[in-house]
Formats: structure tokens, C-alpha cells, sequence
């Protein structure tokens, strides 16, 4: 079970690297996606690392930013479709965090 885990937990962390990349060549370089990479990245090294609570720090903070961009990506639409796929994507990803038996157990260092 630890290992689907981890494999979901390395799933997670690609996923938002590759998000903040991609948001970088849509949005443009600018300070405010270079520093959205930068945190992106270091959520996926505390999933990576096991970091405790990182499962929920992570799966929280990524719904906050979601949340927060929601309106105006409904408000875009057709053209923030991307976005609003995105903020689907960030959704599941934070559930899967929560609540994924295998995700729990990589994170309380069970070996069943």
C-alpha cells in the first residue's frame, strides 16, 4: 500500500511542477509565475520527502490557490478553459491527498 502511495505521491508532484511550467509559457515569465514554480517545487519535495502533514499542507494550500483564481476563470470563459481544467485537476489532486488509503499510509510510514 506504501508504495502505490509514493507512486501517487511522485504522480502529485510531477503534476504541479508541470502545471506551474505551463503556466509559465501561457502567462508569460513573469515574478509572480517564477515564484508559483518555485513554491510548486517545494511542495513536491516536501511530498517527496515525507515531510508530516505535507499529504495535507500541500493538498490544502494547492485548494486555496484554486479557490482563489475560481471566479475569474469562470468569469474567462471560453478562454480560461485551460484554467478551469487546471483548478478540476488541482481538486482531485488535493482529494487524492486527503483521502487515498495508499497516500495515508506512504505518509504514517505504515509497511503493510
Amino acid at each position: 500500500m506504501p508504495e502505490t502511495g509514493k507512486k501517487l505521491v511522485i504522480a502529485a508532484g510531477v503534476y504541479l511542477i508541470a502545471k506551474s511550467v505551463l503556466n509559465l509559457f501561457l502567462g508569460g515569465f513573469g515574478m509572480g509565475n517564477l515564484v508559483t514554480l518555485v513554491l510548486e517545487a517545494g511542495f513536491a519535495a516536501m511530498l517527496l520527502f515525507r515531510v508530516k502533514y505535507a499529504n495535507w499542507i500541500v493538498g490544502i494550500l494547492t485548494l486555496l490557490m484554486a479557490a482563489y483564481y475560481l471566479p475569474g476563470n469562470l468569469s474567462g470563459l471560453p478562454g480560461t478553459w485551460v484554467y478551469l481544467a487546471e483548478a478540476l485537476l488541482d481538486a482531485g489532486t488535493s482529494v487524492m491527498l486527503f483521502a487515498h488509503p495508499g497516500v495515508k499510509a506512504y505518509f504514517s510510514g505504515n509497511t503493510q
